[in-house]
């Protein structure tokens, strides 16, 4: 069986659940062998109508029979069901792998049923509380409080300094993945490292330099950051 499950990484561990129309790459997987492909939507296709026909083409195409997504509007699922694609639709905060997973042992339902683990959130700043300031621009990441949204408690991780900018910020992806971390907030990310935090399952969104470490926490928790524009 094929399933096509909307990423935004590259690899099986990658975050499933891109709303499907503004995903640009799906991970097609068999699942006897999870083998996979990925397919990317060309730059010059990133636009919400052609994102999603151009996506169903690719599906179709690669004889996909069970698509795993995040939002999907009506007319893209008839015209997949249309097309013998069964849709299932609502993922996130579940990786690609598992995603896949829990469908071929439980089906649909079981898709619809995951109930994602507790997330923490690493923001980026210098401090050791809550009111600590977000990094500035232009900084080098050296340290990020791990916040648990829901109990507000939080531990100190410092990122080894390294001999550039460049070599610094991949040891801040490190220090990230190596802490749990499932959110980053910063005020400014390298595309290279926000691919590699994607592909690690770690969620990406920017925010004002100027907010507290906890005026930052919560104001995801409204829904009020939005990731780094797509390059």
């Amino acid at each position: 069986m094929k399933i096509a499950v909307s990423s935004l990484g590259s690899s099986l561990d990658a975050w499933a659940g891109s709303p499907f129309g503004i995903c640009t790459q799906f991970l097609v997987v068999e699942t006897e062998s999870m083998d996979y492909i990925v397919i990317s939507v060309p730059p010059d296709q990133i636009d919400p109508t052609k994102v999603s026909l151009y996506a169903i083409r690719a599906l179709a195409n690669q004889e996909v029979q069970v698509v795993l997504t995040g939002q999907v509007k009506d007319i893209c699922r008839q015209t997949m069901l249309s097309l013998g694609m069964e849709v299932v639709d609502g993922i996130e905060r579940v990786t690609v792998r598992d995603a896949v997973e829990i469908y071929v042992s439980q089906g649909a339902e079981g898709v619809k049923d995951y109930e994602p683990p507790p997330y923490k959130i690493a923001v980026s700043c210098h401090g050791s509380s809550l009111d600590a300031r977000l990094s500035q621009k232009g900084e080098p990441c050296t340290s990020f409080l791990l916040v648990d949204p829901q109990t507000m408690s939080f531990d100190l991780i410092t990122v080894e300094p390294g001999e550039s900018l460049e070599k610094t910020s991949v040891n801040a992806v490190r220090a990230a993945a190596r802490s749990g971390a499932t959110v980053v907030i910063t005020p400014q990310i390298r595309p290279a490292c926000c691919t590699a935090l994607n592909a690690l399952a770690i969620t990406v969104v920017l925010a004002q330099e100027d907010l507290t470490v906890r005026e930052a926490v919560l104001a995801y928790e409204r829904g009020e950051l939005a990731p780094p524009p797509q390059r």
